[in-house]
């Protein structure tokens, strides 16, 4: 179904409640296809269209979440598309200092999350998962970790606990978060995982190269009032590492100075080891 199909169906329809005076595509996700809605009564709406499966959890996400302070509020749900508030703010704006990004991320959705629905979890694990994310990261990474490197996430992973699982955003980290004059004002594109809530906080933690310390981290977790089976420092270098397979893919300038994280982190892990 094309976005000209959509439009047409939500005016046949009247499923906004008002006559749609203009639309233009938005930039949108490798899969999705994104455009802004404005009606005569001068509200503005997003519409997204998506593979059915991932339309259906991304309405399934926001429906969860609806009391969120950063997530927009989801007005109708189809088979391939959905349709959504507008929110002002975008990717490109200014970000705030990523302690106080960590806080108000925490404070408008992470301590909202909630534990997965009886039958949601089927045969998902989470350490199979990680493992799953890890090895397809070595891949990318290859030889810019060593071997000891990959030996030593292979056992952090391999010792990771078993976690209370929660409907997590999935994709949690700065290029779908929104900002508005220096401020955090929204978080879009979900992408359904099941997991502990500390797995969304540390990957948009990682998800930008910029202060990468654990001053950073333990100031945004002071806002955090979920319970956390794992332990710290290795959650961390399994973000890290996932990251810079993603930053040899997308930002292969950041890769330095995630190198130097990894290495920072890494004799963090070894000294709390002993």
């Amino acid at each position: 179904m094309d976005m000209e199909s959509i439009v047409d169906e939500l005016l046949r329809k009247d499923t906004l409640g008002s006559d749609i005076i203009a639309w233009d595509y938005l930039s949108g996700g490798t899969s999705s296809v994104v455009a802004k809605i404005q009606c005569k009564n001068g509200q503005s709406y997003v519409v997204k269209r998506n593979s059915p499966n991932l339309i259906y959890w991304e309405s399934v996400f926001l429906q969860f979440y609806e009391d969120s302070t950063l997530l927009p509020r989801l007005v109708y749900a189809a088979k391939e598309y959905v349709v959504y508030a507008f929110l002002r703010g975008d990717t490109l704006s200014a970000r705030p200092e990523k302690r106080k990004m960590l806080q108000d991320l925490t404070l408008g959705l992470i301590n909202d999350y909630k534990p997965i629905l009886q039958g949601w979890q089927e045969q998902f694990s989470w350490k199979k998962f990680l493992q799953q994310e890890v090895m397809e990261a070595e891949a990318i990474i290859g030889s810019y970790l060593s071997d000891e490197d990959v030996a030593l996430i292979m056992q952090v992973v391999r010792s990771q606990p078993r976690e209370h699982l929660y409907l997590l955003h999935g994709d949690c980290g700065v290029h779908n978060f929104l900002f508005q004059e220096g401020a955090l004002c929204g978080v879009i594109d979900p992408l359904h995982l099941f997991g502990p809530p500390m797995y969304d906080f540390i990957f948009a933690f990682c998800s930008s190269p910029d202060s990468l310390d654990e001053e950073t981290l333990q100031y945004g977790l002071s806002f955090f009032d979920k319970s956390f089976a794992g332990e710290l420092y290795g959650s961390v270098l399994i973000g890290l590492y996932i990251r810079l397979a993603r930053c040899l893919l997308h930002h292969p300038e950041d890769l330095k100075r995630y190198l130097e994280a990894w290495e920072y982190w890494k004799l963090l892990y070894y000294k709390q080891k002993k």
